[in-house]
């Protein structure tokens, strides 16, 4: 019997049954071939936009393991065209060949009159309804957008959270209000529509902070007193500049709406980020909503040339190699590097991004010199990894490691994952009972679909374990990399290295670095992997970490 994976899709979470629709369809299509499918594949949050899938973790995945080439598959089976993407046809043909050359894997369509046989007919059939589903996307896209642009030069809501100071408030066909909705709450009519309304509670914080603005005060000392009065944040635990910088240079506080000011369209074309409209492509529409703040104050304002958006110095280009290993145990936020001049100098020191995001509220102020702190973990290394006992222990540990996850700890592991399995598809067969004695509800649809989705979580889980059953390395080889790597540290951190290889170097032994302070003493525990990282080796947290302390007194301050 031929073996199969499904792959199924769907645009959005409201699309409530598709994604069981397009099963029962893939699996009554293999009954008829006569294959079995082994394992099934959807996007990572249970839906995807068609023009982005291939970027789908889940995707990426389904690639990898047809690339390994020891999955004995040879068909992908699909709902249709559209189901596997709507991305431009040329790739979707690209993403074809790739699986059958790759893979040795067919993509079929089980709703689709296609023959795979390779003629032109059948690849200038493939080719149009590729096209087709493309098409259809990128209308339904643009009629979408001119649906929104449309309904935000009405003063209407076209998605999304209302800023800080204002509640979503539901409004019926003729403008009458209706309700606030609470998070979380969607309006049920298509005749309704959303806009903003002041929120009671919120109002006042925003009025407060223009006024304090306007006669003077700094946004650390006003993100402090939010932070010390536990005013509720927009987002996040606190208040910050970087909060409080946007929300001063908002227009919607005026009333005004402001839409299709950047667009998303790179996404599709695989690019970061989003890119910024021409001005005359936005939609601005005044006295969308009640206004927070007379126009003299915000104008006054603007005035004053805010500072340049507020967020940590960039140390990407910059001699900070510890940036994301070195933690504030104080407080629980990263270090980051931080110039500074006193006694006539420029520094290069770390220090504390809760305090410099947030200020006093989350950490206090302190200046650790970058040189003292790198310097440590240097020395920290070589000391771990010159003694001889180092290599007595190494054996022994490696074997466990090799032992639990590519041994008896994978088989464990699919034991327990398999018992999962079992009581769930008891428990999928039991609703499917009650549904057909006529115990059918929108809630036991929903416990249906939980159960599918968590029961195809447990499949791709043991299909990844199973996949690592004596896949690792022998142990003498993999001894002697870890023997080489640690030798090789000193020769390797000699060379001419760029700040960036070096981070990496150093990522290979040290799992993280805390940093202890108080007014008197600054200290360091740096922790090591006890063997270095390497390729398909992770270190358990269980035993992986040696601690070595570092204490600087005052000597690594400024």
């Amino acid at each position: 019997m031929e073996k199969a994976w499904a792959f199924y899709r769907r645009s959005t979470d409201k699309q409530e049954l598709s994604i069981p629709d397009q099963r029962t369809e893939c699996q009554a299509y293999a009954a008829r071939m006569g294959w079995i499918i082994v394992r099934e594949f959807e996007p990572i949050k249970g839906w995807g936009s068609g023009l982005t899938i291939d970027q789908d973790p889940s995707f990426q995945q389904m690639v990898r393991e047809a690339e390994s080439g020891h999955h004995g598959i040879q068909h992908l089976l699909v709902y249709d065209v559209s189901r596997f993407g709507r991305l431009q046809p040329e790739d979707k043909i690209y993403w074809e060949r790739y699986f059958k050359k790759r893979g040795g894997i067919q993509i079929i369509y089980a709703k689709d009159d296609f023959k795979n046989d390779g003629s032109t007919l059948d690849t200038l059939s493939k080719v149009l309804k590729h096209g087709e589903a493309h098409q259809f996307s990128m209308k339904l896209s643009e009629t979408t957008l001119r649906g929104a642009k449309s309904h935000a030069a009405l003063g209407h809501s076209a998605g999304g959270k209302a800023p800080y100071g204002y509640d979503r408030l539901l409004v019926d066909s003729l403008g009458n209000a209706v309700k606030v909705l609470r998070k979380g709450e969607h309006k049920a009519d298509k005749m309704q529509r959303i806009t903003w309304t002041p929120s009671p509670s919120e109002k006042p914080v925003v009025q407060w902070i223009f006024e304090s603005y306007d006669k003077g005060t700094g946004l650390r000392l006003m993100a402090d007193d939010l932070n010390r009065r536990k005013v509720p944040p927009p987002c996040g635990r606190f208040w910050s500049k970087t909060i409080l910088h946007y929300m001063l240079r908002n227009r919607a506080y005026l009333g005004e709406r402001i839409y299709n000011k950047r667009s998303y369209k790179g996404y599709r074309r695989g690019e970061k980020g989003s890119l910024f409209n021409p001005k005359d492509q936005w939609v601005i529409k005044d006295q969308a909503h009640k206004s927070l703040i007379e126009r003299d104050l915000f104008d006054r304002i603007q005035s004053k040339a805010l500072a340049r958006a507020t967020h940590p110095r960039g140390t990407y280009h910059r001699p900070y190699l510890l940036t994301g290993l070195a933690v504030c145990e104080n407080c629980g936020y990263k270090l980051i590097g931080w110039p500074k001049k006193g006694n006539g100098h420029a520094y290069l020191t770390y220090t504390c991004s809760g305090y410099t995001r947030i200020g006093a509220a989350a950490c206090r102020s302190f200046n650790v010199l970058t040189e003292d702190l790198e310097s440590r973990a240097v020395d920290a290394i070589r000391r771990q990894f010159s003694k001889p006992a180092w290599k007595d222990d190494l054996k022994p540990l490696l074997a466990a490691m090799i032992e639990e996850q590519f041994g008896s700890g994978v088989e464990s592991k699919l034991r327990d994952s398999q018992k999962s399995l079992e009581e769930i598809n008891r428990q999928i067969s039991n609703l499917l009972d009650a549904a057909k004695m006529g115990q059918f509800s929108k809630a036991l649809m929903e416990t249906l679909q939980g159960l599918e989705t968590q029961r195809d979580n447990i499949r791709q889980e043991m299909a990844e374990a199973e996949s690592k059953l004596g896949a690792s390395d022998n142990m003498d080889t993999l001894l002697e990399k870890a023997i080489a790597l640690a030798e090789d540290f000193e020769r390797i951190w000699g060379q001419s290295l760029s700040n960036e290889e070096r981070k990496e170097v150093l990522r290979k032994f040290i799992h993280q670095v805390s940093v202890q302070h108080s007014p008197e003493n600054i200290s360091a525990t740096y922790w090591l992997y006890k063997i270095p990282q390497l390729p398909g080796i992770q270190n358990p947290a269980t035993r992986a970490f040696q601690p070595l302390i570092a204490g600087f007194n005052c000597g690594g301050r400024i």
